[in-house]
């Protein structure tokens, strides 16, 4: 047997690092980053808990990188959605994110358990701080487009009813009316606007 190639060692080590993100995701997502250990992380990553130390040097080390996975993923999401029609680019905003809410169980209730931990984790609250300028940022720009008369407050507004709904999928599950919610979001901001 001939020994592994430089590609194939980086071909191991990625596949053990997506395995150590997708557990330490599901347990912080479930049980909360203070109640799961790297050796809980480690089992269900089927590795070992020396191979998690090897990739990340602490379990704080470990959360930055499932936060900057799932920051990445936001990126992605959002570049899916873009169109040049501003009020088709909110309508599929307002679509993935209420589709992420019901798809996504266990990274809301991680962002919802990080959101009312940010003085704990400080490069959390510092990424979630630029996101989230940029996120309401482009919320008003698309509200510019299609008229609204006070775009950034209703950019904030917005942002704000994202943030409850997602507390209150989180909260009641299947009873939540995510559908009606959804279409009387799509209706109020991309339907009415005086730009259609």
């Amino acid at each position: 047997m001939s020994p592994r190639s430089k590609a194939q060692f980086e071909e191991i080590r990625e596949a053990s690092t997506k395995k150590i993100l997708e557990a330490a995701l599901e347990l912080f997502g479930t049980r909360g980053y203070e109640a799961t250990s790297i050796a809980q992380i480690a089992k269900s990553a089927e590795v070992s808990k020396g191979l998690v130390y090897n990739y990340f040097e602490s379990k704080e080390h470990l959360l930055e990188a499932v936060v900057m996975d799932l920051m990445n993923i936001g990126d992605e999401m959002v570049e899916q959605m873009l169109d040049p029609d501003p009020a088709k680019t909110l309508e599929n905003l307002i679509k993935t994110v209420f589709q992420w809410l019901a798809e996504n169980d266990r990274l809301n209730r991680l962002l919802v358990s990080l959101s009312t931990q940010l003085d704990r984790f400080q490069f959390v609250r510092d990424l979630a701080s630029k996101k989230m300028d940029g996120y309401l940022m482009m919320l008003e720009e698309l509200l510019q487009k299609l008229d609204f008369e006070d775009a950034k407050t209703e950019a904030r507004i917005l942002a704000t009813f994202f943030d409850g709904i997602a507390l209150h999928v989180m909260m009641m599950k299947e009873e939540y009316p995510l559908l009606e919610v959804q279409e009387m979001l799509i209706n109020k901001y991309c339907k009415n606007s005086t730009v259609n």
